[in-house]
């Protein structure tokens, strides 16, 4: 089978996996981006972790009306708080990976002698949200959205 028949074979589920690709990177650059406002434009580096928990609510926000209604087609309104409701649980279960990462990530480089501040709490959080998005993947395919999903 050549890459042209695996393609046509597979279309629909490729295409689910690069819509789910695309929200969650979304979601991924919100969390970043809002970081990277409220520690390095903002000023809070003491409160970093609250910039975390606050471009994370954004975060879910955003990407759950991606994940219903573009990536799993779902336009059921008769489940979306149900659906709310898990993908909330999901995204909290998400957060606390997340954070206790990036809480990790900086006593590990500061026991180094490194500047966690400088530059480094954004690759910290990339391997963060990188590490949560396979989670929330699993969870969001097979508990929130399982009766669309491809």
């Amino acid at each position: 089978m050549n890459l042209r028949e695996f393609f046509l074979t597979h279309r629909e589920r490729l295409l689910f996996f690069i819509r789910y690709g695309i929200s969650g990177a979304t979601g991924g650059a919100i969390q970043v981006v809002g970081l990277y406002i409220w520690v390095s434009l903002l000023g809070f580096e003491a409160q970093y972790l609250w910039g975390v928990v606050i471009a994370y609510c954004i975060a879910v926000v955003v990407t759950f009306v991606l994940q219903k209604y573009w990536t799993f087609r779902n336009y059921d309104h008769e489940t979306v708080v149900k659906q709310m409701v898990w993908y909330t649980a999901v995204s909290l279960g998400n957060l606390g990976v997340n954070t206790l990462i990036l809480h990790l990530g900086k006593l590990a480089l500061e026991a180094r002698g490194l500047d966690f501040f400088n530059g480094w709490y954004l690759v910290v959080q990339v391997v963060a949200v990188g590490t949560a998005a396979i989670l929330s993947f699993l969870s969001n395919r097979y508990i929130t959205f399982r009766s669309v999903a491809p």
